[in-house]
């Protein structure tokens, strides 16, 4: 019985880092969302960036402006394919999602619209000039039971107080190595244990 035990536990354990060794990926994590909001600008793809994005949520006039930033920013996207300049940045850490310190911001978003969760998530990018930077990104959990990325708190702060006063984040999730291996959960590379 110990032996079935300890075999089950290291499937387990194996099947773990092999699912965690990809980079998150779509609506089913709050991670994915965010990861998949980068790389469609990454990859100059405005219809994958507005796949990303959450419904409208903001009232009227800022509906109005929630819908001229998504114009803008397909503009921009869309552009970047031409723009010789324009160096995709690739994604090299993503930290485990997390909830705002305050209870407002997830009470408030279930009781106006419904939503089921209310995180954020940073990523760090690589700007292709040897520069990194942290990005963090709101993300919404909604009735449909996928997240969504939410491009614009500054349009509906309640559901985002205190974003940036929050600490930087420290578990990771996913880490792509300087050679390009990536790396799970556990922060270390399996192969040299």
């Amino acid at each position: 019985m110990k032996t079935i035990l300890a075999f089950a536990f290291t499937l387990l354990l194996l099947t773990h880092s092999i699912l965690a060794a990809e980079r998150p990926s779509g609506h089913e994590t709050p991670e994915g969302i965010a990861c998949d909001a980068v790389q469609a600008y990454a990859d100059c793809d405005s219809e994958a960036w507005l796949n990303t994005l959450v419904r409208p949520i903001y009232g009227k006039e800022n509906n109005e402006a929630y819908e001229e930033f998504k114009a803008h920013m397909v503009r921009v996207t869309d552009g970047n394919n031409e723009n010789e300049g324009f160096v995709a940045p690739t994604i090299v850490k993503v930290f485990k999602a997390r909830n705002f310190s305050m209870n407002g911001p997830s009470s408030l978003a279930y009781a106006m619209h419904q939503f089921k969760g209310n995180m954020f998530v940073d990523v760090v990018l690589d700007l292709g000039d040897g520069r990194e930077q942290v990005l963090r990104y709101h993300v919404l959990f909604d009735e449909d039971d996928k997240w969504y990325f939410e491009p614009r708190p500054d349009l509906a702060p309640i559901f985002a107080m205190g974003l940036n006063d929050e600490l930087p984040s420290e578990e990771i999730l996913w880490e792509r190595q300087p050679d390009g291996d990536p790396v799970g959960e556990t922060g270390s590379d399996s192969s040299s244990e």
